[in-house]
Parts: structure tokens; C-alpha cells; sequence
């Protein structure tokens, strides 16, 4: 009996190290198939020492197999909450013109520059030190590469070319629906075309932009959304592209994915409008009037972590949104929990392997009512125009943007319940896959 204990004890350790041994092959990491091999080696090779040339000790072998069954017990069993993001009240909206990415477009001399400096004059140093790099996809950064730079250009353009498309008229008056099969529905039909995750949140006006910094709108003009509701979604950035990064690699799929969504919730916009609501999509290309991520925690499709944006349950980092408001009746879900919070404050691996340093290594601070870890955004957009992509370095190594394969997915469900399994999890992703890789 106890060398069948013993044997099952011993099971239990070679089969995830089995496991992991496939999907790194897999998956293509190197490093971790052979640290997985040599862990499996040993395992095996003491397991059969102590079975066949100690067999007689017993209380060795008891011992053994109850501290892997102690162990296990302890990376599973859900014996801790996880603590979700703390948010406070928040009494001011985000003005667009504020966002970098709307800063780095006022050129000097213009009519959008003057008026935002004169309202920001700290902005400026800062900004003008970005704007003196070559932009991203043009020649002179670092990774530049004139094919990959002329099919993501052209990729961009096919995004811009939809704005017009984001909104519409409405047919007719609205139709009686029932919320909860129009909600299953939408979500199906999300699903299908293309998205991983789907989620509704009610629309909290705080995430509503209060004045347009982009896009075709007029410039500083104040934005009215009153939409009640948001249907959020994730995409996946595959895992190929996303090890590629710093690369060309990564912000081509970064525009695919942006595509995908575009299409994805004008198509759905239209469908909801078609029924007589409102229903307005919001695109990449200069088109957001709501800031996604927070709508997306909302939605429950992820936690915001210290890399600055949402993590999937599913997909880690390795995500992008899309989204569209409306006041369709829909059913709302709630934010969920994963243990990411406490991991994150752990790990720190995206910010160990930043390359511009623009994540914070230290705690949380308050950022407009929500305690999170803020990015140096500023430094994060010049880096981005250093090299000629957007790095994706933070994505790439972050232990949650693994696949969701069997292995990872049990790791993953030990991190939500285990403050052990989150320590081993963490010295085990340092193990296998490195710690720092810049």
C-alpha cells in the first residue's frame, strides 16, 4: 500500500512536468522543454531509487509522498479569496486631447498645438522630445522594415477608412426584445466572429471621454455618450507573433486583431440599430469615445495588472479589446477576481523587462479613484518610437499570456485560489522560461 501511494505521489509531480514538457515543445520555448526533460529525469530516476533500493524504508517513502500531497493540497485548494481591483469613487472623466497618442500628433505651428499647450504647457518638453523621433512604421527607427511597415500602413488605413461606419440611423422605433436571449445573442454572435471572450457592463459615464482628442470629430469638442450599456470583447494576439516582440511581428498582429474588432463591432452596432436602439462602435484608428479597459473589467472579461492593461482569465496579456455602447436592454455581468492583484504584486516580470522602464516596480498608487500600478506613458510612446514598433516586451513575458493549454490552465487555477500556488508558480515561470529576457 505504501509503495502504491508512493507511486501515485510520484505521478503526480511526472505528469505536469510531462505536460509542460509538450507544450514547450509546442509552443516552441526551448528553454523550458529542456529544464522540464531534466526535472523529469531526475524525478523518475529518484523515484525509482528510493522504490526499488530503499523499498524498505518506509517511513522515507510516507514522508515523501506526504509533502507532495501537502504541497498539492496547498497549490489547489481554494483557502484564499482573491483581492480584485479597489476602486474608489471617481468624479472626473479622462479628456482625450490628454492621451499620448493625440499629444504626439499636435504638430508645431498647428492650430490643435497651440490651444493644448496653452491649456498643458507641462506637456510640452516631453512631447517635443517624443515628436523629434522618427514615428512609428517610418524609416530611421531602430526595427524599421519597409515590407512589414507598408503592410501594417496599409492595414491602418483599411481601419481608418471605417470610421464612417461607426454609427448610423436607427430603423424605425424600437422592437419589444427580451434582455436576456437578446444578450445571449449578442454574445453568440460576437463568439463566432472571431472574438475569445464577450462580456456586458453598464456604461459608466466616468469612462466616457469628456472632450474628442481624435478621429474625425471636431477636435475639443465635448463627447455626450449616454449609452446605458457596453459589450465588450477580447481577441487573441497569437502566441507566434506575440514572441516575436519587439518586432515588426507584434504590431502586425497588433493591427489585425485591431481590424478584427473593428469589423466585429461595427457589424454588431448595425445588428443592435436594426432593432431600433442606438448603437455606436468604438474603433482603433482615432475613434474611442470610452476607454476600454476599465469597461472591459467591468464586462468581467479581465483584471487590470501592472503591465497598465487588462489580463484575460483566458489569454493573459496577450489581448486586445474592442467594444460598442448602446442602449439596447442587455444583461450585465459582473467584474470577476483571478488572483492576478496578488500575483502581480509579486512578479514584476513585465516590469523587470521593460525596455524604456515606463512600469512601475513598486506599489499601487490612486490614479483618479482606482488603485493600480500607473505607466510612465510618456516614456513607454518614445521607447516605442526608438525602435519603429510598439514592443510589446510587457505582453511577451508575462507569465498570465501563456496558452491555455492543460498545463498552464492548472497553474492558472492554483493562482486564483493559492497565495503558495502564486510563489511557486512565480519561481517556476523564472525557472523554465527566464527571468529577464532583454
Amino acid at each position: 500500500m505504501t509503495q502504491i501511494l508512493f507511486i501515485v505521489t510520484g505521478l503526480l509531480i511526472a505528469l505536469p512536468l510531462a505536460l509542460l514538457l509538450k507544450a514547450s515543445v509546442d509552443e516552441r520555448q526551448h528553454r523550458a522543454a529542456w529544464v522540464a526533460a531534466a526535472l523529469l529525469v531526475v524525478v523518475l530516476a529518484l523515484w525509482l531509487f528510493v522504490l526499488i533500493w530503499l523499498r524498505e524504508v518506509v517511513p522515507l517513502q510516507l514522508g515523501i509522498a506526504a509533502g507532495v500531497a501537502l504541497l498539492a493540497a496547498l497549490f489547489f485548494v481554494p483557502w484564499h479569496r482573491s483581492r480584485g481591483l479597489e476602486i474608489e469613487e471617481i468624479t472626473e472623466r479622462v479628456d482625450e486631447r490628454d492621451v499620448i497618442f493625440a499629444r504626439e500628433e499636435y504638430r508645431p505651428g498647428s492650430e490643435h498645438h497651440d490651444a493644448y499647450y496653452a491649456m498643458r504647457p507641462e506637456n510640452l518638453a516631453v512631447d517635443d522630445r517624443i515628436r523629434r523621433l522618427p514615428p512609428l512604421l517610418a524609416p530611421g527607427g531602430r526595427l524599421y522594415d519597409a515590407q512589414a511597415s507598408a503592410e501594417i500602413g496599409a492595414l491602418f488605413r483599411i481601419i481608418e477608412a471605417q470610421l464612417t461606419e461607426v454609427d448610423g440611423p436607427i430603423d424605425g422605433p424600437p422592437r419589444p426584445i427580451d434582455p436576456a436571449a437578446m444578450t445571449a445573442a449578442i454574445k453568440s454572435m460576437v463568439l463566432r466572429m472571431g472574438a475569445v471572450e464577450v462580456g456586458v457592463a453598464r456604461l459608466n459615464p466616468m469612462y466616457v471621454y469628456s472632450h474628442v482628442g481624435r478621429g474625425p470629430e471636431v477636435w475639443g469638442e465635448p463627447i455626450e455618450n449616454p449609452h446605458a450599456f457596453a459589450v465588450a470583447f477580447t481577441l487573441e494576439m497569437r502566441t507566434s507573433h506575440v514572441s516575436a516582440a519587439p518586432n515588426p511581428a507584434i504590431t502586425k498582429e497588433t493591427v489585425v486583431q485591431y481590424l478584427r474588432g473593428a469589423q466585429i463591432s461595427i457589424a454588431m452596432a448595425r445588428f443592435i440599430r436594426s432593432f431600433g436602439y442606438p448603437a455606436r462602435a468604438h474603433i482603433a484608428g482615432s475613434n474611442y469615445q470610452i476607454m476600454l479597459p476599465p469597461v472591459a473589467h467591468d464586462a468581467g472579461l479581465g483584471e487590470l495588472g501592472r503591465l497598465g492593461y487588462l489580463i484575460s482569465p483566458v489569454l493573459g496579456a496577450r489581448v486586445r479589446l474592442g467594444a460598442l455602447t448602446t442602449d439596447l436592454p442587455l444583461i450585465p455581468d459582473e467584474p470577476i477576481t483571478f488572483g492576478v492583484q496578488e500575483f502581480c504584486e509579486k512578479c514584476r516580470k513585465c516590469a523587470t523587462n521593460c525596455p524604456s522602464g515606463a512600469i512601475p516596480r513598486g506599489s499601487k498608487t490612486v490614479e483618479r479613484g482606482v488603485q493600480k500600478w500607473q505607466l510612465n506613458i510618456e516614456q513607454c510612446l518614445h521607447y516605442w518610437r526608438v525602435i519603429g514598433t510598439d514592443c510589446g516586451m510587457c505582453m511577451k513575458v508575462c507569465p498570465y499570456s501563456h496558452p491555455p493549454t492543460l498545463i498552464h490552465n492548472l497553474v492558472r487555477a492554483g493562482i486564483k485560489r493559492s497565495p503558495v500556488a502564486r510563489t511557486l508558480s512565480l519561481w517556476g515561470d523564472d525557472l523554465f522560461y527566464g527571468r529577464k529576457l532583454v
